[in-house]
């Protein structure tokens, strides 16, 4: 079973190899060892060896530690890690096998799961960042986009309301709010809605009020 924690992610490899290959499988874990020890976030790497098996296969249980799971990827996809392994399997006699506990992604989701950003502070700074978005949009718009068939305008008004919020306002929002939308605290959690809630209302009262604004001018 590998062990799992919120600061590291354990890759456990299962391997099988003859008993009187033992010494040539150190070596080439040494050569591992020293070779991961280049990439980011590296912690190490721990071999165990079952002897309690009968004949001549001798099990072997590897951690390998790293802080973050995309740098343990990094290094499993490296041609440095391919490289060691040709040499391994040449030196072991293309007898080197191993496979991957599953646990290992399992406990790091799971690990990892709790300290995700709750959705529905995602989509109030989506909705903090729409809002604007639209409202200005059909300002701007009235004269240009406002002379389209309706469903060309929706079109393109969507496009350009996804590029403006996703690539620019949420981003910036985000940035914004980080303590807010990592924090557990009640206090902080419910005082960060209330500056959403009043920069909205805000914008309400402006958009409603702002002379010149097409849906301000009195109709005759």
């Amino acid at each position: 079973m590998s062990e799992q924690t919120e600061n590291q992610f354990v890759y456990t490899i299962h391997s099988s190899i003859a008993a009187s290959q033992r010494q040539d499988y150190l070596i080439i874990q040494e050569r591992m060892d020293q070779e991961a020890g280049s990439f980011n976030g590296y912690l190490g790497q721990d071999v165990f060896f079952d002897d309690s098996g009968t004949g001549s296969a001798l099990k072997v249980t590897t951690h390998v530690r790293f802080e973050e799971l995309e740098q343990c990827i990094r290094w499993l996809d490296s041609p440095q890690r391919r490289e060691l392994l040709n040499q391994a399997e040449e030196l072991i006699g293309y007898q080197y096998r191993f496979h991957l506990e599953a646990n290992s992604f399992d406990q790091w989701l799971q690990a990892k799961g709790p300290s995700q950003t709750p959705i529905w502070k995602v989509n109030l700074l989506v909705w903090l960042a729409l809002y604007p978005s639209v409202m200005l949009l059909m300002w701007l718009g009235g004269t240009t986009l406002g002379n389209l068939p309706l469903p060309l305008n929706m079109l393109i008004s969507n496009l350009l309301t996804v590029l403006l919020t996703g690539y620019l306002l949420v981003p910036w929002l985000s940035r914004l709010y980080t303590n807010w939308l990592s924090t557990t605290s009640r206090r902080w959690t419910l005082a960060g809605c209330g500056t959403i809630l009043a920069a909205q209302g805000v914008l309400l009262t402006l958009f409603s009020t702002l002379p010149g604004l097409p849906w301000n001018t009195p109709k005759l």
